[in-house]
């Protein structure tokens, strides 16, 4: 017996991996569960060096970096060029709040890379993501309400 199908194959695509950096926690929670919803595995950190060690221990398995402007030691522009050294493929956007101390010369500074106002919205997150990465529904389509299962003995990733 022979079959004939012709639906084509389609190759399984890879969903990248984001970074989230943010010094305060509800904002960090908040936006990797955003990220999470639109369905892409999401690793936090606080900070700028953790996260820098992190991406060079793990190369090339980051797809996005998602880095706040308004990190202590290292702010997220300079976590950002520092990615770039270590994987020049990695996508990053900068997140910055108009209370963020120096948020006007950091910006300047960082042009040419997206960016996102604090706090985060859906929309403008899910806008820059697709711009980026092409992997998500259109803004302004509604989340996901399903919130995702937890197993237990496992605790999320966090850097």
């Amino acid at each position: 017996m022979q079959y004939h199908d012709e639906t084509p194959v389609l190759p399984i695509m890879a969903v990248p991996r984001i970074l989230v950096v943010a010094g305060d926690l509800t904002h960090r929670s908040i936006v990797a569960r955003m990220v999470r919803t639109m369905g892409f595995p999401v690793w936090s950190s606080s900070s700028s060096h953790v996260a820098l060690r992190f991406l060079r221990d793990h190369p090339r398995e980051m797809g996005l970096l998602l880095a706040d402007l308004a990190l202590r030691r290292m702010d997220g522009g300079e976590l950002a060029e520092r990615a770039r050294d270590l994987d020049p493929r990695i996508h990053i956007v900068l997140m910055a709040g108009p209370t963020d101390p120096h948020v006007d010369d950091l910006v300047a500074g960082y042009n040419y890379l997206p960016f996102v106002v604090k706090p985060v919205a859906f929309d403008a997150l899910a806008a820059a993501l697709q711009n980026l990465l092409g992997l998500i529904p259109a803004a302004g389509d509604p989340p996901s309400r399903a919130r995702p299962r937890r197993r237990r003995g496992f605790a999320q990733p966090q850097v």
